[in-house]
């Protein structure tokens, strides 16, 4: 049957839209060969993809944040010494790698080397 079975079309349209990112979200990662953040272990070196959801900029002092979603979790990038990026933009999908650390118990990266990707 053309997209999917009954039961399968059912489900697609009774799972809410939310639901349904985070599941997309968590197999193009995991088609990428990325870590998800809910299972990253704090100081290891990871490789992570997802979803930029925000951009926020500190010029005073001269720093620049996004924050990602995997589908699994959320991580907060840091970018110091920067004020902004024009390649980096809410929507956009981006793989990160960089060294997990933890800032009031939630997940951060900080000056991760980046990849926009197609989205």
């Amino acid at each position: 049957m053309p997209g999917g079975s009954l039961v399968e079309r059912l489900r697609r349209w009774l799972t809410p839209i939310e639901e349904l990112e985070a599941t997309e979200l968590r197999q193009r990662a995991e088609d990428a060969g990325a870590e998800s953040v809910a299972a990253a272990a704090p100081r290891s070196k990871v490789t992570l993809r997802g979803e930029i959801t925000s951009i926020t900029s500190d010029a005073k002092n001269g720093w620049l944040e996004a924050e990602v979603h995997d589908g699994s979790g959320a991580v907060r990038l840091v970018w110091m010494g920067r004020s902004r990026l024009e390649c980096l933009m809410p929507g956009r999908h981006i793989r990160v790698t960089g060294r997990l650390a933890e800032e009031d118990g939630k997940p951060v990266i900080f000056n991760p080397d980046f990849e926009v990707l197609p989205s």
